[in-house]
């Protein structure tokens, strides 16, 4: 019974994490003024898979550019364009460096996730911790308990 218990607050903690943890990420989006946030903001997708052996696991994905946002790299350029096309020379110079201001990394990723993989467990050991010291107190006697010295 205890066991189940567990489990069942393992996965509303885990639930309640990553909701958490999205809300985070799009106000970090949001915060950054990052450009196309509303698809970057879409692609979020989380879910939470309960193994067989009882090990509970997280799935948080999103689009593949948001990486290269957070990181400040990139081409800047769409997928295709090649030197001497049309859309080569509007984005670029005749030297190949781009003609708006360079990229700067908007970190609303890395940062966000370590502090809240951080707090996740957190969380799951102050879990396990309470669920342990119930089952210790169900167990002792109903009676008082004297020990002498």
């Amino acid at each position: 019974m205890i066991l189940d218990n567990l489990n069942q607050q393992e996965l509303e903690v885990a639930t309640k994490w990553l909701d958490f943890t999205v809300e985070s990420f799009i106000t970090n989006i949001r915060k950054l003024r990052i450009r196309q946030t509303g698809a970057l903001m879409a692609s979020f997708r989380k879910q939470v898979i309960g193994a067989a052996t009882g090990r509970l696991q997280l799935q948080l994905s999103y689009a593949l550019y948001g990486k290269f946002v957070d990181m400040g790299v990139g081409r800047g350029m769409g997928q295709g364009v090649r030197k001497g096309d049309d859309g080569y020379d509007r984005i670029r110079n005749s030297r190949g460096q781009l003609k708006r201001r360079e990229r700067k990394a908007k970190k609303w990723y890395s940062r966000e996730i370590a502090y809240q993989t951080k707090r996740l467990a957190e969380l799951m050991s102050e879990l396990h911790g309470t669920l342990l010291i119930s089952a210790v107190s169900e167990a002792l006697p109903a009676d008082d308990l004297q020990v002498n010295f």
